[in-house]
């Protein structure tokens, strides 16, 4: 046979076993995806659905639980005849086509059993899920029933045996356990009758009444404690300390309005009681909270008056005497003026101020009087007239307190003298300190300011001195003199040192410089410059720039360097 015969079978039978194994390969993955199939309907089929429904039956539920279980078990009805039927013959058909080798239409099958079969598991799944959710709701009901009653036996347990914790509100609170009774007893008729889910709600419902009912009982007696008690005594007191108050004579600020307060009080106590009848606590709350705020007015009102009462019978006792007192004080800064003014200038208008002060007690006295009047003739409210005293002691304070400032200001104008003739002397000193200073650096002369600044801070001294030998001293122009001096001999000890550190300096630079002399003409010219500036200008300044320029130019640094020896080595002036 020819070679491309025999290339053309093989290749032939190649294709042939390769389309047989690939046929073997699909046809047993199908078969097993139909097993697998098979044993999910086994499972499913094999759930104990039917013994929970009879179960349930048993129970002989009705009304709304009844509804729901017959919803459930007519799908399972449903689910068990057709469903189960419906995907067997789907899983017949599949493995007929995979036994016929037409594998597309096979796996098309068997796809569509198994979402089908995903759909009954999930339908399964929910029916078992509703039939014990109402077996379950049946337990619950058993075991919750009794805690509810017991919750609800002990709410009326307590409110029996303390009835008269709850005044007005017992017959209320009674009224409505009963109505929470009523409805434990429709859910004992709804559980025992088989409707469970039902008989859930309305216990639930009793449930949360008596709880509800529990926390408004709990508010109730402390209501009841003010209401009753607290609030009603008060009044009483209130009452009857009026009355004191009208015998003991005394008097209130007309906007005060006792009896019609008192009378508010009596009749919002009245709408509270009906608030607490009807269980509007929130309105009775408020209600209390406006008693308290009008009862302790009113007390506060009582009490103002009796501390005012002691207060006036105690400070109207020392007017009189306070006006002398303060008077005395004005006659002897009158005298102490008088005697201080002839030996210092008074700036602060001291003599004006005690005339003033004297005219202002002269007004105090005349309107204390009156007052005084009025406070024994009893004929005001003494909280009103406490005001008035203690407006009229204020202002006597007040007098007393710039009294006392303005002898203090005389008393100490001696020491100032004295501080600012101590500084004067110490002025002068230093003074003379700084010229012996001067002098003994044998200076070829001093520079024109320095010199003006130093001649009219001598000068500064010397009007110290002149303006406190005059007869009267003016210490605010003394002061002001001696910390212009002050500032202006600092000023000059500071112009000292640096007179006085760059004449020194030059001179080091220069002599120092001489070594360059004959071997640089421009440092040569810069020492005779310097020279110049040190001997016939004195501008010491000028002389230590010119030489110190001229230096760094051939020897970097020097002068600075020689500049620290200088200040490492110089001793403190005797001015410092």
């Amino acid at each position: 046979m020819p070679n491309s015969i025999i290339i053309a079978i093989v290749v032939l039978l190649a294709i042939v076993v390769i389309f047989y194994v690939a046929s073997m390969v699909l046809r047993k993955k199908t078969e097993d995806r139909i097993i697998a199939l098979e044993e999910r309907k086994e499972d499913l089929f094999d759930l104990p659905v039917q013994e929970e429904i009879d179960a349930v039956k048993k129970l002989h539920l009705v009304g709304q639980s009844q509804t729901i279980f017959r919803e459930w078990n007519q799908k399972w009805i449903d689910l068990s005849s057709n469903s189960f039927a419906d995907l067997e013959n789907h899983i017949f058909e599949a493995e007929q086509l995979n036994d016929s080798f037409r594998f597309v239409r096979a796996r098309a099958s068997v796809d569509a059993s198994e979402s089908q079969i995903e759909l009954m598991e999930e339908d399964v799944q929910s029916i078992r899920e509703g039939i014990s959710e109402l077996t379950k709701q049946e337990t619950i009901n058993s075991s919750k029933i009794q805690d509810s009653l017991d919750l609800y036996d002990a709410l009326r347990a307590e409110i029996t045996d303390n009835a008269g914790k709850y005044g007005v509100a017992l017959g209320e609170l009674e009224a409505q356990l009963d109505n929470i009774e009523t409805e434990f007893n429709q859910f004992v008729d709804l559980n025992s009758t088989g409707d469970p889910i039902e008989a859930s709600e309305v216990l639930e419902t009793a449930e949360e009444h008596t709880i509800a009912l529990g926390a408004i009982a709990e508010r109730i007696p402390a209501v009841v404690e003010d209401l009753t008690v607290k609030y009603p005594k008060q009044l009483e007191e209130l009452a009857q300390g009026y009355q004191e108050f009208l015998a003991q004579d005394f008097k209130l600020p007309e906007s005060v309005k006792v009896e019609e307060r008192l009378q508010e009080v009596r009749d919002d106590l009245k709408q509270t009681t009906k608030f607490v009848e009807g269980f509007e606590l929130d309105r009775a709350d408020n209600q209390l909270e406006q008693i308290r705020l009008n009862l302790d007015g009113l007390y506060e009102i009582f009490e103002a008056e009796y501390k005012a009462r002691r207060d006036v019978a105690k400070n109207a006792s020392i007017i009189k005497d306070y006006i002398s007192h303060t008077r005395a004080n004005n006659k002897n800064l009158l005298l102490e003026i008088d005697h201080v003014s002839q030996a210092y200038v008074l700036t602060g208008n001291e003599m004006g101020m005690i005339r003033g002060y004297q005219e202002q007690l002269e007004q105090l006295e005349a309107g204390a009087n009156e007052l005084l009047d009025v406070i024994a003739e009893n004929a005001q409210p003494y909280s009103l007239l406490g005001k008035e005293v203690d407006t009229i002691i204020s202002t006597l304070d007040d007098i007393e307190k710039n009294q006392l400032k303005i002898s203090n200001d005389l008393q100490d104008l001696r020491k100032q003298e004295k501080a600012a003739q101590d500084a004067a002397d110490t002025f002068d000193r230093e003074i003379r300190i700084l010229k012996r200073y001067v002098e003994k650096r044998n200076l070829p002369g001093l520079p024109q300011v320095y010199l003006d600044k130093f001649f009219a801070t001598s000068e500064r001294v010397q009007t110290l001195f002149k303006e406190l030998n005059k007869v009267k001293v003016n210490i605010d122009g003394v002061n002001h003199l001696v910390d212009v001096t002050t500032e202006d001999l600092s000023n000059l000890k500071d112009a000292t040192d640096e007179m006085v550190d760059k004449a020194r300096l030059a001179e080091d630079l220069m002599q120092y410089a001489n070594r360059y002399k004959t071997t640089n003409e421009t440092v040569a010219k810069s020492i005779a410059r310097a020279y110049q500036l040190f001997e016939r200008d004195r501008n010491y300044a000028a002389s230590y720039e010119e030489i110190s320029v001229a230096l760094d130019a051939v020897e970097p640094g020097a002068s600075e360097r020689i500049s620290n020896v200088y200040h490492n080595t110089k001793m403190t002036p005797d001015y410092r």
